[in-house]
């Protein structure tokens, strides 16, 4: 049967991906595409419609990026501190590429990629790609599909959603595009299928805030990455915040697709001031160095000060200015309404790291994804009634 556009205005189940613009690091040596989310929700409408997301062109009107797809389908980012012609040229590479794993495609243009505004091309440019691949959808389906624009104070990322039909069964999907102007960030307060600013509206058509829902999430090296021997799908939800018919149904989709899985139990607990806690650690660090580089005197000094406070601001900021504090307790890391989700990330291994320092979805991952997305709706289905008494 595969994935068809569904004439039902409201799923069974649910399906949720984000991609978070240039949030590449975190706390604790974290690295990851966080684009996998995103990636699984293109396959998705892609498969429902046949639409290509071939890019036709990239332009530029003074530090804005502007993508054009094949379909018509257009969106934009803005680089904070302007775009080299040098950049330009590279952008160019491409052309005619399609437009779903948006994170490898700023890799294979430029190398390596950090938020919190260091490297603001790649972000603004991932921006644009992303918001145009959801557009394409809006603009050419407007019977099926629904979207918005984040209205979070400074952010401009695409929210999309419909209904499809996964073999059977009807499923609200949506994909979400985190995305802060200047190619800074990342800002995800409207990650998951958080229902909140202007995403509540398009959660609420779609029925997710009751919905048991899958979400997909980011490819990661992490802590979790310890003594791992194969690339391996991690499923995460608290037995009393999240919903556990979800994490079960993603356990048994791996059984069935013969594929390595952890169930981790810990971790997303929503816990009073963890992030927020997270945010002052950070800020010490900053606060030690700066204070260091008050005294320093020799040039030794003030370089390796200003390259530790680098680091810190490549990456260990990632991990606390991705989310509102308050908003953390509530929706936790992911995003996830209480009671109605588990999360599913792919962890990668110690060996992994060494030849890829920056984690990236291939074909093979996303294939993985999307078969382990259209198991977990023929799983959860089965226990339907339940999943939906628990939320």
């Amino acid at each position: 049967m595969g994935v068809l556009l569904s004439v039902n205005k409201k799923g069974n189940v649910a399906i949720a991906g984000h991609v978070g613009c240039g949030h590449a690091n975190s706390l604790n040596n974290q690295v990851q595409d966080d684009s996998p989310g995103l990636s699984v929700v293109l396959s998705l409408f892609k498969e429902a419609t046949n639409l290509s997301l071939a890019i036709r062109e990239i332009a530029f009107e003074d530090n804005k990026i502007i993508v054009t797809l094949e379909n018509g389908g257009s969106g934009f980012g803005i680089a904070r501190r302007g775009i080299t012609s040098q950049e330009k040229k590279m952008m160019q590479s491409l052309l005619g590429k399609e437009v779903i794993n948006t994170h490898t495609l700023i890799l294979e243009t430029f190398g390596r990629v950090y938020g919190q505004g260091v490297l603001e091309v790649p972000v603004a440019l991932q921006t644009a790609l992303a918001n145009a691949a959801l557009n394409s959808f809006l603009i050419n389906y407007p019977e099926n599909f629904i979207g918005t624009v984040e209205s979070v104070p400074g952010n401009h990322g695409y929210i999309v959603g419909t209904v499809l039909n996964i073999d059977g069964v009807d499923v609200s999907v949506l994909g979400t595009v985190n995305a802060t102007l200047g190619g800074i960030g990342p800002n995800e307060d409207l990650e998951g299928n958080s229902p909140n600013y202007s995403k509540r509206e398009i959660v609420e058509k779609l029925g997710m805030e009751k919905l048991p829902t899958l979400i997909v999430e980011a490819m990661i090296y992490s802590s979790f990455s310890k003594g791992l021997v194969e690339n391996t799908y991690f499923v995460r939800g608290d037995e009393v915040d999240d919903n556990p018919y979800v994490v079960e149904a993603v356990v048994e989709a791996c059984k069935n697709l013969n594929l390595p899985l952890v169930h981790h139990k810990a971790g997303m607990k929503r816990t009073k001031d963890a992030l927020r806690n997270n945010t002052k650690l950070v800020a010490e660090k900053i606060i030690t160095l700066g204070e260091q580089l008050k005294v320093a005197e020799t040039s030794e000094e003030k370089v390796n000060i200003i390259a530790e406070l680098a680091v810190v601001v490549s990456q260990d900021c990632g991990g606390v200015s991705f989310m509102s504090n308050n908003l953390h307790e509530e929706i936790g890391g992911a995003g996830m309404i209480k009671r109605t989700s588990a999360v599913i990330n792919l962890v990668c291994t110690d060996e992994y790291a060494k030849n890829n320092p920056i984690p990236f979805l291939t074909e093979k991952e996303l294939e993985e994804y999307v078969s382990i997305s259209k198991e977990v709706v023929k799983e959860l289905y089965k226990t339907i009634d339940l999943a939906k008494d628990f939320i």
